[in-house]
């Protein structure tokens, strides 16, 4: 097992310890290209490492946030139609790239897991840490290619397969690949469309999928416009009104890599936690740090350790055989 990669990850969570943002860190490798074949053929990495976040509680919900509809009976505008939300079948699913969960305790559904357990403890605590909601968490990476956005999709559907909570998905990352347009939806409106016009209802551009408690908020039509939307109180006040509005879920916001944009670092104190996606033997340990700094508003950081080529039998799966014949 190549110790340069991991040392960097405990010297970073080291850090986070030191400054007070971080309770303790763990890496749980993946061998990806062995276990789920896709990722040389979308170059989409992914093997997340968990880390415990701190306890954080659900923040009261406001009377009327921009962009979505209040409690109680959604108010009608004539001249905004309503449009009837596709639903995105697991077929497209898989083609995002979504692990194959009829496997059981396979390595990559025990890893997947491991890191929900970490995000639901946190997600409704009753204790409440600094101003982030807890059921908010943003995965995002230091530089692109690291698998964010295969994190995000498995993370969301392991939570949601559980059937505890249901799970709210939202593309922020305007990317011409990312999440939303590998699932096919391109020119659908969503989260952008709801910051430029506050009369549209969340609750209408939000995309069902196969699984019944996972749902998806796509990016939006205006991608050109993110830069500038995501600088604005608007957007922060409409992504915390997402996390309040659908406080009984657990709303995963997959986020553009940290030093591509300045979208995780305008975010990062608004949500109540942060899965950052570190490469190994790729990610340099000033980028990570670098990335750490943006981001470190946030009261909890968790980091995944992603891509570490590992060279012993004894993982998680290793026994998945017994469960399945016994």
């Amino acid at each position: 097992m190549p110790s340069q990669p991991l040392n960097l990850v405990e010297r970073a969570a080291a850090r986070l310890r030191q400054t007070g943002s971080l309770d303790a860190s763990t890496a749980h490798l993946l061998d990806i290209e062995k276990t789920v074949g896709i990722v040389s053929e979308q170059s989409v990495p992914i093997a997340p490492a968990p880390v415990a976040p701190a306890p954080i509680g659900p923040v009261p919900i406001s009377p009327a946030p921009i962009g979505l509809a209040p409690a109680g009976p959604a108010p009608a505008f004539a001249d905004v139609p309503k449009r009837s939300a596709p639903v995105i079948d697991i077929a497209a699913l898989e083609r995002a790239g979504m692990i194959d969960w009829s496997k059981g305790r396979s390595r990559v559904s025990e890893e997947f897991r491991i890191i929900q357990a970490h995000i639901m403890r946190a997600a409704f605590a009753p204790e409440s840490t600094g101003q982030g909601l807890g059921n908010l968490v943003m995965v995002t990476s230091a530089r692109p290619g690291e698998g964010k956005s295969f994190a995000s999709l498995n993370l969301a559907l392991s939570i949601a397969r559980q059937r505890d909570h249901a799970v709210l998905l939202v593309d922020t990352d305007s990317k011409d690949q990312s999440l939303g347009r590998s699932l096919g939806l391109v020119d659908t409106p969503g989260l952008l469309d709801l910051a430029l016009d506050p009369r549209l209802n969340a609750d209408d551009l939000i995309t069902s999928t196969g699984f019944e408690k996972l749902s998806i908020l796509p990016i939006g039509t205006k991608p050109e416009a993110s830069a500038e939307l995501f600088a604005t109180r608007q957007m922060t006040r409409l992504i915390r009104d997402l996390g309040r509005r659908y406080a009984d879920r657990v709303v995963i916001l997959d986020a553009a890599p940290c030093l591509s944009s300045s979208d995780p670092s305008t975010l990062a104190p608004i949500v109540g936690q942060i899965l950052l996606v570190v490469e190994a033997e790729r990610t340099q340990r000033a980028e990570l740090e670098a990335a750490l700094d943006l981001i470190q508003a946030c009261p909890a950081i968790s980091l995944l350790l992603n891509k570490v080529q590992v060279t012993t039998s004894h993982t998680f799966g290793a026994y998945a055989s017994s469960y399945t014949s016994s």
